[in-house]
């Protein structure tokens, strides 16, 4: 029965690692991962880089936690929480100045 346990074990890492190459395969070539980390004028966006390195690091501790004990689901630390939170809260305050703040002329800019 544990040779059973281990094996599915095992299974389970190499189909979500798997499922997880792919994914980031794909997206690297279809060269569509470029809108999620450039804003719409085409630049490059902190907010977003940021946002997404937390987001992908923070799943990771997750699933490093349940691979190590996998006999119940664990709860995110209250620190994790509130870092998602503040990221989620200064990315959509920083969108939210952008489409609702006072608009800058072109000459202004340059």
């Amino acid at each position: 029965m544990r040779l059973l346990e281990i094996t599915a074990r095992w299974e389970l890492t190499i189909l979500i690692m798997s499922f997880g190459l792919v994914t980031l395969w794909r997206l690297f070539k279809s060269a569509s991962f470029a809108g999620l980390v450039r804003s719409n004028d085409g630049s490059l966006s902190p907010g977003r880089i940021q946002l997404l390195m937390l987001t992908v690091l923070t799943a990771l501790q997750y699933l490093l936690a349940t691979l190590r004990d996998p006999s119940h689901l664990h709860s995110l630390p209250s620190g994790i929480v509130a870092a998602v939170g503040g990221s989620q809260m200064l990315y959509l305050g920083a969108k939210a100045w952008n489409s609702f703040g006072p608009k800058r002329n072109n000459s202004e800019e340059q």
